[in-house]
């Protein structure tokens, strides 16, 4: 039980952190400034990585239930 609340923790905090990135990304994007180039290939990156972390998560908390 201890396991399942941690990870259901783990998809919370990576929904929390997905939120934002993606609203900035948007932003970023749509103020198409050539500087926030490197800035919106970071949010991507992190959001792709936190995006695949949140779906192993899911899957782990699924395989509990």
């Amino acid at each position: 039980m201890a396991e399942r609340t941690e990870l259901v923790q783990q998809r919370s905090m990576l929904v929390i952190l997905i939120a934002p990135c993606t609203t900035a990304r948007t932003a970023f994007e749509a103020a198409d400034n050539p500087v926030d180039g490197e800035l919106r290939a970071d949010l991507a990156k992190m959001i792709e990585r936190s995006e695949a972390e949140l779906e192993k998560v899911s899957r782990e908390i699924e395989q509990l239930a």
